[in-house]
């Protein structure tokens, strides 16, 4: 046989040997494709076959082994598109074949050769199509490795390893390219790597040829295939490391690593497939796929690590997936109640785009319940703009704001939505408040058709003031009449009043001790002519303003202008505060004391002289009531004041009550704003008894102590109807004592005649009875711009009486149809004590 048929038989060995391990050398050339289904990826592009086989194959003429590795590489690559040149040679070599085959059918038919014949001339003539070799034989020896080709596969993996080795030395010994490629893939089928890789490289070193050269390579890049594919099937992560490494650092590592990786990435995303997420992500770590690395830390539901890993890549994809991770941190963190994370999460969100509405709402909701009001604010601020109709958002922004007012106002001026619920909100607690004015001003239905509270007023009215006692001393009786005009301006309630007052106390009886005298001594003047009573003017004006749980009062009054005393500015300042369960309030105030003509207005000795009293009373006094539980309430009061006046020793004063409620409005009839009853308990002490009317005593009521327990009640009917009436009693029993003091303070003991003598010290008393109080106030709409109040109090104590009374006729422009308690007489802060 001669050499050129030796390379023939050789060659189709060959070509049936890289037919047979096509499936192997194909992991070399596989690139599997993956489309991210739910998260918008674009899929991989699948890269070009190797179709140098397939181009052998047609160049040798092997239709056969063409058409099988035509089909291989169409399976493997299904959107791959033959080039024209590619499809015309292998179009040719199938129809030459077919022609030949029905030109041999026709002869043998006509000459009636035998079939042994037909098939010899039809076997003769194909290898002559397909060698393109001369038909003559040599009559040399083959070469072991001929007759080595020349055996099936079976047959070359049945020899023995000694056999095998001595061909392996054989070819190394002819040093001929086709019998390296012959022994190296030999070698490959026997299992013996190493050796196929001297063969191949021997191959690529010696060949020229580069069709023996791409086959050389294709085996090399099998040998890499098996190892990687067995390491990837042990799971050896660290020699698939090393051979990633490796063929980066060999002269052809460019190649051999694009391999090594190639084959990583395809077991990764078929591991994925299988949903075998751990292993895929191990060897998409190998690989450096960043889009499998994070797809299958997702898959495994390690979201924060899958975010993590997001975040720390700067690309358009990356990100996006970073800013997905991070929204759906910013949920879960709420929802297991960590708001600070979640807060902090948003916001680094917020660094890589614009929140969504739903996000910038949770972060609103967190910041909110973490106590973040500025951040919550901002947040919802811009829900809102997105969505102004938001009810829910507009309330939480108004509760966020509640004690920031130019924050709310600024809010409200900006949103309809924030505008209507702060004004929903302030309603619903101001009206229970009885802040009728604040109710009125953001336009509350309930007060703004009951009476109008911003137009001019005008009022006038009589009061009348009596208390028993002796005639010229303790007796005293005041009628006061007035006229007054009011408005509001921005919110703040004014009124001024011009008053006339009538003081009358009597003259003083024979026997009685008055300035430095006792009358009707017989010494002096057996008949008294000090002052009996006078009239005189006087001035008053007053403020108020109520905003969210919080109410303003002040006074100021001049009067009278000519009492025996030079008159002083007096006075009050108060604030209540309204939280959600208590209310507070405290009040400073400068008034006389009421008690005698001369503890409130000052008056004269016995010889109309010398002028002397006008008692000032400055303290403070304070509230503070809270709701146990519905219907339920405990209140207390206290006050710490001072006494002076002119020629009056000063003196210091305690007092304190507490009281415990039960509203039962509910159980007697449906026309009762409220009805509460309750016991109470007070206390009241003074630090020197003063209520002599000698110089240095004041005229006004002083015991040591003075305690009472009893029962109270107080009754109001519905707000907004155009009456209303009002009812308080109560009823104690009650225990005084009045200490022995000195009748001239103001005197040393030891200018009197005798300490012991009687006459120069008030004597002790000590007291237990009753007392008690009747208070009914009324007022009534007569018409839109009309309404009549009046009231009238009964009080009686041990040793004690007292009798109220006084009638108003309001008018202020504007519509109304019902009244509030708010303009009842006594409600006044002046006259309650409190800004309530």
């Amino acid at each position: 046989m001669t050499i050129n048929n030796r390379l023939f038989l050789f060659s189709l060995l060959l070509v049936a040997m890289l037919a047979a391990l096509a499936p192997h050398m194909a992991h070399g050339q596989s690139k599997t494709t993956y489309e991210e289904r739910e998260l918008g990826f674009d899929a991989f592009d699948e890269s070009q076959p190797d179709v140098t086989g397939l181009w052998f194959h047609i160049e040798q003429g092997q239709k056969s082994l063409a058409n099988d590795e035509y089909g291989r590489l169409r399976y493997q690559y299904p959107s791959w598109q033959p080039s024209k040149p590619l499809q015309n040679a292998l179009d040719r070599l199938n129809n030459l074949s077919r022609a030949k085959q029905g030109a041999g059918q026709k002869g043998a038919s006509q000459q009636g050769a035998s079939q042994q014949g037909s098939g010899s001339q039809t076997a003769s003539s194909e290898k002559e199509l397909v060698s393109n070799e001369p038909s003559s034989v040599s009559n040399a020896p083959k070469s072991p490795l001929v007759f080595f080709a020349e055996k099936t596969p079976q047959a070359r993996r049945q020899i023995s390893n000694t056999e095998f080795n001595k061909l392996v030395a054989l070819a190394e010994k002819e040093s001929l390219p086709n019998f390296y490629l012959l022994m190296g893939w030999a070698a490959i089928d026997r299992g013996k790597l190493n050796v196929a890789r001297t063969q191949f490289e021997s191959t690529l070193v010696l060949s020229p040829n580069e069709v023996q050269r791409r086959s050389a390579q294709q085996g090399l890049e099998t040998i890499t295939t098996f190892i990687v594919n067995s390491a990837i099937q042990q799971r050896d992560i660290e020699q698939l490391a090393r051979l990633l490494a490796s063929g980066k650092s060999n002269k052809d590592g460019g190649a051999n690593a694009s391999l090594i990786t190639s084959l990583v990435e395809g077991s990764a995303w078929r591991k994925y497939n299988e949903d075998a997420y751990s292993e895929a992500y191990e060897l998409f770590v190998l690989s450096q796929n960043a889009d499998g690395q994070y797809l299958s830390l997702s898959a495994q539901q390690k979201h924060v690590r899958a975010r993590q890993f997001a975040c720390s890549i700067d690309t358009e994809r990356f990100l996006r997936r970073c800013a997905d991770g991070l929204a759906q941190q910013q949920l879960y963190l709420y929802e297991d109640g960590d708001y600070k994370s979640s807060i902090e999460t948003a916001q680094q969100l917020g660094d890589i785009r614009a929140l969504t509405l739903d996000e910038l709402t949770l972060l609103g909701w967190a910041a909110a319940k973490y106590g973040d009001g500025e951040t919550a604010t901002l947040a919802f601020e811009k829900v809102l703009k997105q969505n102004p109709d938001n009810d829910v958002i507009a309330g939480e922004l108004v509760r966020l704001n509640s004690n920031n007012r130019l924050k709310l106002n600024q809010l409200a001026s900006t949103f309809p939505a924030v505008n209507t619920r702060r004004q929903a909100q302030v309603n619903s607690s101001a009206w229970p408040r009885k802040q009728f004015l604040l109710s009125y001003i953001n336009a509350d239905t309930r007060s703004t058709t009951a009476q109008t509270k911003d137009a001019f007023s005008v009022v006038s009215g009589i009061t009348t003031r009596s208390r028993s006692g002796q005639s010229g001393l303790g007796n005293f009786d005041v009628l006061t009449s007035y006229i007054g005009i009011g408005d509001i301006y921005k919110g703040w309630q004014w009124r001024v009043f011009l008053d006339y007052k009538q003081f009358y106390s009597g003259a003083a009886p024979s026997g009685a001790w008055l300035g430095d005298d006792l009358l009707g001594d017989g010494v002096r003047s057996a008949v008294s002519n000090n002052i009996t009573g006078f009239e005189d003017k006087g001035l008053r004006a007053d403020i108020a303003y109520q905003d969210v749980g919080f109410n303003f009062y002040a006074n100021v009054e001049y009067g009278m202008f000519d009492q025996p005393v030079n008159a002083d500015i007096t006075g009050q300042i108060s604030a209540t505060w309204f939280l959600p369960k208590l209310t507070l309030a405290t009040t400073l105030f400068r008034y006389p004391k009421e008690d005698s003509m001369l503890s409130q207005t000052g008056s004269f000795n016995a010889r109309n002289v010398d002028a002397w009293g006008y008692v000032l009373e400055d303290g403070i006094r304070g509230l503070a009531a809270y709701e146990l539980a519905p219907r339920w309430s405990v209140a207390g009061t206290f006050q710490v004041s001072t006494m002076d006046g002119e020629t009056v020793d000063s003196n210091t004063a305690f007092s304190v009550r507490g009281d415990v409620s039960y509203d039962i409005a509910t159980d007697v009839s449906d026309m009762l704003d409220y009805w509460r009853v309750g016991p109470f308990a007070s206390y009241s002490g003074y630090k020197h008894n003063r209520s002599g009317f000698t110089y240095g005593n004041g005229g006004y009521f002083s015991p040591n102590y003075f305690l009472s327990l009893g029962l109270y009640s107080e009754l109001l009917t519905l707000e907004a109807l155009n009456w209303q009436l009002k009812l308080s009693n109560s009823i104690a029993l009650s225990r005084l004592e009045q200490t022995e003091d000195s009748r001239f303070p103001l005197i040393a003991s030891s200018d009197l005649e005798s300490d012991a003598d009687p006459s120069v010290a008030l004597p002790y008393s000590e007291t237990t009875g009753l007392s008690g109080n009747f208070l009914a106030e009324a007022q009534y709409r007569i018409g839109s711009d009309w309404i009549v109040a009046g009231y009238m109090s009964k009080a009686f104590a041990v040793e004690y009486q007292a009798f109220e009374a006084g009638i108003q006729l309001r008018w202020r422009g504007g519509q109304g149809s019902g009244v509030t308690s708010d303009e009842l007489l006594l409600s006044s802060p002046r006259l309650r004590g409190f800004a309530l």
